[in-house]
C-alpha cells in the first residue's frame, strides 16, 4: 500500500528551548520513517499567542510537518504526543487528494455593472420598496385651506333723521 498524506501539528511549551525543539522534531522524524514514512516539509512557526489558555500557558511554540506514511504512524505519533511532558496540544490530519477542477472566473467587461442583492434583474419581481425613491424624503406637499369668507363690516345707522 502506498502511503497516505499526513499533517501534523504540535504546540509545545513556550518556554522550551531549541535544542528541546530540535530533539522532539527529530523524534517525529524518526518514529515517521520507523512507519515507513517520510517527511515532505517541516515549517517552525515559532512561539504565537494562544486562542485560550491551555494547561496555564497563554503561548505555545508551534509546529508542523507534512509526510506520508502507513496509516500505523498515527496510534505512534499519539503516543510519542503523549508522553513528552513540553507538548501541550496536538492534531493530526489527512490530506485528501482534490481531484476539482475550477472554472476560471469570469471577468466583466468593462462598463458592466454587478448585480447585487435587491437589483432588478430579467425573470425577477421588483422589491416591494423598490418604488421608493432612495432620495432624501422631501417635505409633505403644503395644503392650503380655502380662504374663509370675509363677512363685510357693519354699517353704522344714518345719523341725521329723526323719524
Amino acid at each position: 500500500m502506498p502511503g497516505i498524506s499526513y499533517e501534523t501539528v504540535f504546540i509545545a511549551e513556550p518556554e522550551i528551548p531549541t535544542e528541546q525543539v530540535d530533539q522532539l522534531v527529530a523524534k517525529i522524524k524518526e518514529t515517521i520513517g520507523a512507519h515507513k514514512g517520510s517527511v515532505t516539509s517541516e515549517d517552525r512557526w515559532g512561539r504565537r499567542r494562544l486562542a485560550y489558555p491551555l494547561r496555564g500557558h497563554r503561548e505555545g511554540f508551534y509546529g508542523v510537518l507534512n509526510f506520508t506514511a502507513e496509516p500505523t504512524v498515527i496510534a505512534a505519533l499519539e503516543h510519542l504526543y503523549n508522553v513528552t511532558d513540553a507538548v501541550i496540544r496536538q492534531l493530526t490530519i489527512r490530506h485528501y487528494p482534490s481531484n476539482k477542477k475550477f472554472a476560471p472566473r469570469r471577468v466583466r467587461p468593462a462598463g458592466e455593472a454587478h448585480r447585487g442583492p435587491g437589483r432588478s434583474g430579467p425573470g425577477m419581481r421588483p422589491r416591494p420598496d423598490a418604488a421608493r425613491t432612495s432620495a432624501a424624503p422631501s417635505a409633505a406637499p403644503s395644503v392650503e385651506a380655502p380662504a374663509a369668507p370675509v363677512a363685510p363690516a357693519p354699517t353704522p345707522p344714518p345719523q341725521g333723521d329723526p323719524s
